[in-house]
């Protein structure tokens, strides 16, 4: 998986934390852990963090059809403590929306920091900025069973998934997006049905973000990259830079 080659490498380069302890990770609002059970799967001691247990079983019964363990942990990405603290920790997929507040942004990279090893890496993907607009809505794609290797045999399934709607409210005071999820569903020998939800995210642009991780005062250098590849570009206004890479070094 690319994003886990991205993942070492950055603490690779970037971290400064002794080889004896460089081999641990945690994958914050980690839903179905890939990243924790490819490096798992690699050697590493993983975790992965989400507040629903429902997801974490999800993921141990990925973990365990991969043949590998992960530990997981139920919690509030804003408040936790770990038994053991992690050379590396991640928080991927832009669920750092999730975080609608200033002070929950600053309580998470705090709780990160507190978690992670002297010298270790905490890299935070975001959309890149020009993508925030309402312009660049609906965002859809389609999945099906055929796409993963570990469905052969199974009965065919394909959802359509819709992530943001061209007319989802936002509210220019909290700068806080009603965004639309929905899933539809079609099953071998079943009608189609659609599952859809209604969650408050709020984007950060570059120099907002900038300014919470230095209020939290918890990481002692920072960068910013344009992608998630190897060497990364910087972020900026180029075709290179399509997302916010953030690493931050404890």
């Amino acid at each position: 998986m690319g994003e886990c080659d991205f993942l070492e490498y950055c603490l690779r380069e970037l971290g400064t934390v002794e080889v004896a302890h460089a081999r641990s990770y945690l994958e914050l609002a980690c839903g179905p852990a890939r990243h924790a059970r490819e490096l798992a799967r690699r050697g590493w001691r993983a975790s992965g963090l989400d507040l629903s247990q429902d997801m974490l079983e999800y993921a141990q019964a990925g973990a365990v059809s991969d043949g590998v363990h992960i530990e997981g942990v139920c919690a509030d990405m804003t408040d936790f403590t770990l038994p053991e603290p992690v050379a590396l920790a991640s928080n991927l997929m832009e669920s750092l929306s999730h975080l609608t507040t200033n002070e929950q942004v600053v309580a998470h990279l705090r709780a990160v920091a507190k978690n992670l090893l002297p010298g270790g890496v905490f890299v935070i993907e975001m959309a890149h900025p020009d993508s925030l607009g309402r312009e660049c809505l609906p965002n859809m794609w389609t999945s099906s069973s055929t796409d993963s290797p570990a469905f052969a045999g199974q009965p065919y399934t394909e959802v359509d998934m819709l992530f943001g709607s061209a007319d989802d409210p936002y509210d220019y005071v909290t700068q806080v997006w009603t965004v639309t999820t929905r899933l539809s569903i079609r099953e071998d020998g079943q009608p189609m049905r659609e599952i859809e939800h209604h969650y408050p995210h709020r984007w950060y642009l570059a120099q907002e973000l900038r300014a919470l991780i230095d209020l939290s005062g918890a990481f002692s250098q920072q960068w910013w990259l344009g992608n998630i590849c190897m060497p990364p570009p910087a972020l900026d206004g180029t075709s290179l830079s399509i997302r916010m890479i953030v690493v931050l070094r404890k």
